[in-house]
């Protein structure tokens, strides 16, 4: 687990970037699964990877 700039948001969640053991970064695979929506809210390190990545899905569709 890692941290941005900022490590809760307005309601208190803790935001982080989740790594397994073999170096998978699980926040990138859970939004090319489509299982989450990326914040646009807040400003973030990975906000335009993750952007990209969630603009390949809807481009797929």
């Amino acid at each position: 687990m890692k941290f941005d700039n900022i490590k809760y948001d307005g309601e208190n969640n803790l935001l982080c970037y989740l790594y397994l053991w073999n170096k998978t970064f699980l926040n990138a695979h859970l939004i090319r699964n489509d299982l989450v929506d990326v914040d646009t809210t807040l400003d973030y390190k990975y906000k335009t990877k993750f952007l990209n990545l969630q603009s390949k899905l809807i481009k797929e569709v």
